[in-house]
Formats: C-alpha cells, sequence, structure tokens
C-alpha cells in the first residue's frame, strides 16, 4: 500500500475566522502530490509564532512560503533577530529551515503557504524570485490579500477552479517580483538559459555533459557556466543534483518503490552514489529518511 503522508510538524487542526485578530489558516489536504501542476496544501495568515525554535534540517516535502510581520530569528546561533519585519522567505522543497521567533512566543506573526508542483516552481523561477534567501518587503499586504484571495477561492462553496487559483499563484509571485525591483525573466534572461533550464528540467535523470548544453544553446561552455549562475544563483551541477534529490525525497514517501529503482529514477546507476548524495544533501540516509516518515505517518492511522 503506497503511503505519502508528510511529516507530523504539518497537521494541525483547522481554525478559520472571519474576525482579524484571531488566527486564520486552513490545512487543504495531507498528500503529497509532486506530479501536480499546482496544489495548495495550507495557508496560515497573521498566525502567532508558538515554537521557539522550528529546525527542519530536511525541510518539507513542498515549497514553503513564509512572511514574518515582526523580525525574527533565522539563524540558530544568533539570540537576537537575524531579519527585520516583513522578511518573506521561500524555501523549496528539501531545503533546510530554521525560524524562531525573536522575542515573545504568540505575539509574532507569521503568515505562509504551503503549495507544491510545477507551475509554483515556473513561476517562482520565470519571476526570478530568491530561494531560500530573506526578502525584505515594503508592503505586507502584497503577502497577506493574495494569501486570502487564494484561500478564499479554494473555500468556494461549490468547487474551486483550478485555473484561478494558479492564476492568483501567477499574480502574487509577479507582484512580489514588481515590489523587490525584479523584473520578469522573460526580459532580461537570455533564450538560451532558459533553453538549457527547460532541458535540465525535463532531463535531469540522465547524464549531463556541459559541452552538449553549450552546443544547445549555442554559446561558449564558460558563457553558458556564468550566465546559468548570474541568473539562477547556482551551477549547472548544483542546479541537477537539486532536482534529483527533491525528485528523490517525494518518491521515498511512497513505500512501494524500492531504493534502487528511486536511485535510477532520478539518474543514479549505482545506489550507493544515490545514497551518498542523499545524505549529503539532507544529513540522513534515504532509508533512514523514508524510516522516519513512515513512523509519523503510523502514529496518525
Amino acid at each position: 500500500m503506497s503511503n505519502r503522508n508528510p511529516p507530523d510538524y504539518l497537521r494541525w487542526d483547522n481554525a478559520l475566522s472571519d474576525d482579524q485578530d484571531k488566527v486564520i489558516r486552513h490545512w487543504f489536504g495531507d498528500e503529497l502530490q509532486p506530479e501536480s501542476l499546482m496544489t495548495v496544501r495550507g495557508i496560515g495568515i497573521k498566525e502567532p509564532m508558538v515554537n521557539a525554535n522550528v529546525d527542519r534540517p530536511i525541510g518539507t516535502g513542498d515549497w514553503l512560503i513564509m512572511l514574518f510581520h515582526q523580525p525574527a530569528r533565522l539563524i540558530k546561533k544568533q539570540k537576537t533577530p537575524s531579519t527585520p519585519a516583513k522578511t518573506l522567505l521561500i524555501w523549496p522543497p528539501g531545503e533546510k529551515q530554521f525560524f524562531s521567533w525573536a522575542t515573545k512566543a504568540g505575539v509574532e506573526l507569521h503568515s505562509w503557504m504551503h503549495v507544491e508542483g510545477s507551475w509554483v516552481k515556473t513561476q517562482i523561477e520565470n519571476n526570478l524570485l530568491p530561494i531560500a534567501t530573506p526578502i525584505t518587503l515594503t508592503d505586507e499586504s502584497v503577502m497577506t490579500d493574495h494569501l486570502q484571495s487564494i484561500m478564499a477561492e479554494m473555500l468556494h462553496p461549490i468547487s474551486f477552479d483550478p485555473i484561478i487559483i494558479q492564476n492568483l499563484f501567477q499574480n502574487w509571485a509577479r507582484a512580489i517580483a514588481r515590489q523587490i525591483g525584479v523584473k520578469s525573466s522573460n526580459n532580461n534572461m537570455p533564450s538560451y538559459v532558459l533553453i538549457v533550464k527547460r532541458y535540465l528540467d525535463k532531463h535531469f535523470n540522465q547524464a549531463i555533459v556541459l559541452d552538449d548544453l553549450a552546443s544547445l544553446a549555442r554559446v561558449s561552455r564558460s558563457h553558458l557556466c556564468h550566465q546559468f549562475r548570474q541568473h539562477f544563483d547556482t551551477s549547472i551541477s548544483h542546479y541537477v543534483i537539486r532536482k534529483r534529490m527533491a525528485t528523490a525525497q517525494r518518491l521515498l514517501f511512497d513505500v512501494d518503490i524500492k531504493l534502487s529503482t528511486i536511485a535510477n529514477q532520478v539518474g543514479y546507476a549505482d545506489i550507493y552514489q544515490f545514497s551518498k548524495q542523499f545524505k549529503k544533501t539532507f544529513a540522513v540516509s534515504p532509508s533512514q529518511y523514508r524510516k522516519k516518515q513512515l513512523v509519523h505517518s503510523q502514529s496518525f492511522e
């Protein structure tokens, strides 16, 4: 039997309120759907931070997008706030997460959404939104207003419209990009960089040869590597590894898939090399990661 339940820290009882002084949040489903175009898994708006430290070395199985309305701690060893109010963070699947309130539990507020799917990734990347990097907003309503709109559509009394949800998320991404002064990738990113990125997104589980990519882009190898890093803030090789590990992390939620099969599906013929890279990325082996998630899910059966 397949089991795709997420870690237990993603579960809670729904708490909805029309009173702006109370917590507004909703969880829309436990099951991860990595092949989806877009899935909204949960939304919270101006929720008080109650846990002194949220430390997730292997992140979550989806995208976590969070706005801190007050100063917060994003550095473990630092006891004072490390980020100002109105800081936005976009964590991709598998990215380590740490955040904590700066002064007092239950007072400082944060807004967030758990989302996943290829549409989410495309909008974040096409609008060049910084990933796993703090962003300071000038107007927090650009986050909260869009969360309100997405939540309202998800809770539509008849049924939500997936196209409307996708459009609302795209509007959110473009609004964030406009506020932080980032232009659309269609305007300032060379077309050959997008061609290479799309190729990597489709063929990340195959052998990647830089000379072949340079031929595809019709530029020199060194120029391609420089431009790719400039626009995506990472090397081509690390981009491929990140995609492989994020895919592997999601596949591990299905206990019916053998580790050797997962290794092969994400581009590793040698399970040892796959396990080595997975542990280097997430600080646990694939089998340990799967066991941990299985224990979590069984506790709720």
